[in-house]
């Protein structure tokens, strides 16, 4: 049965919302019925209770005894969730550990790696795709969003926790892979990159997508990296949206 929740608690909660008290516990929030039945049939999280609001909908979820559930007041949820309009039920979630590199360049990819994006729709939704294409990692580079802000977690629909991750200057990452058994190839939308449906790549690759507005940093292009762009149909839009391109170069450099 859930049991009522002290203020001192829904405090700790609420400062889940800030990027510097996730880090400073170790945890954050996951909100909505579908991410958290996903993150709990999945397994891939350490959820460490669950909240509740009075509306019921906690009661759809398969819990185990040994799962602390506290019971919040209508209006203490709204206080800790992230929505305009809560959705009955948060995941409180342990932050993975980041992975060594030893065991990012030990597997066969593919890897995305992600240059300061900053959207967390985008950042969610680059997340679950990438879990469907069965990447085996994600670098986040400097200037990305954080993984865990709440906005990103609901955007993943429960993918959050699937895929290793790593964070930390690009270059600096990109310099220990640099070998013949990896390929590193850069969305970019210019006349010079070479049409994505062209390339024939090794098992070992890496695909960078860069900023919503800027794009991939200059300083990351190397006359050993391949610039790879996707053929449109039409100049009435300039650009894809990050999270749509990355999903279209997973497809095409991916052996499905």
């Amino acid at each position: 049965m859930p049991t009522s929740a002290s203020n001192n608690q829904i405090k700790k909660w609420r400062k889940l919302l800030m990027g510097k008290y996730r880090k400073k516990e170790g945890l954050f929030l996951a909100e909505g019925l579908r991410c958290v039945e996903q993150i709990l049939d999945n397994g891939f999280l350490d959820v460490v209770e669950i909240l509740a609001d009075n509306s019921g909908v906690i009661d759809e979820l398969s819990l185990t005894n040994s799962l602390p559930v506290f019971q919040l007041s209508d209006s203490d949820f709204t206080d800790v969730s992230d929505t305009e309009t809560p959705q009955g039920v948060i995941a409180v979630c342990r932050i993975p550990d980041e992975v060594p590199m030893d065991s990012v360049i030990s597997t066969n990819g593919p890897i995305i790696a992600l240059d300061a994006v900053q959207d967390p729709g985008n950042l969610g939704t680059i997340i679950r795709t990438a879990a469907w294409f069965g990447v085996t990692a994600i670098l986040f580079g400097s200037g990305c969003v954080d993984p865990f802000h709440p906005k990103v977690v609901r955007s993943t629909a429960g993918a959050t926790g699937a895929i290793p991750f790593l964070k930390g200057d690009l270059e600096s990452l990109f310099s220990q892979f640099e070998s013949p058994d990896w390929q590193i190839y850069l969305l970019d939308g210019s006349e010079s990159a070479v049409e994505i449906e062209s390339v024939s790549p090794p098992g070992k690759t890496i695909l960078v997508a860069g900023n919503e507005a800027n794009g991939i940093s200059p300083k990351l292009f190397r006359s050993n990296r391949t610039p790879v762009r996707i053929k449109g149909h039409t100049d009435s839009v300039e650009s894809l949206n990050v999270a749509v391109a990355l999903g279209i170069g997973l497809y095409e450099l991916t052996d499905l």
